[in-house]
């Protein structure tokens, strides 16, 4: 069964449910190239994908991590440490720190996270 799930993948937008139910947890890396819609030409030399909205909830003294990974690297960048369950609404501005690389979400035991990320770069419609 996949950890990951595509729930919406349009033009400028997408949202992305990834979760963890083992105690162990573990990483997901998200491909920034997955979130184009089926009509859409991925450029990873423009994309640029900024987090709007994060919702989450982790089992009791568990912590999630959301981080930024350079594309075929492994520098990481840009953490959110986040514990319990909440949400944050990026109202009136986005994260765009990092916004040209992969996202990677690690649970160190069961949890999820609900990402709404906006693409405005990178992402044109196939002809």
């Amino acid at each position: 069964m996949s950890e990951i799930h595509y729930l919406k993948r349009a033009k400028g937008e997408a949202v992305v449910k990834c979760y963890k139910t083992d105690s162990q947890g573990g990483t997901i890396d998200i491909d920034i190239a997955d979130l184009a819609a089926p009509d859409e030409t991925f450029d990873a030399n423009s994309a640029i994908v900024t987090i709007k909205e994060v919702y989450w909830g982790a089992k009791k003294d568990k912590q999630i991590d959301i981080s930024r990974k350079e594309r075929g690297g492994s520098d990481l960048h840009g953490h959110y440490y986040l514990i319990g369950a909440g949400s944050y609404d990026y109202n009136g501005f986005v994260d765009d720190v990092y916004s040209d690389r992969d996202i990677r979400i690690v649970i160190d035991g069961e949890g999820h996270v609900i990402l709404k990320l906006n693409k405005t770069a990178g992402y044109t419609p196939s002809a």
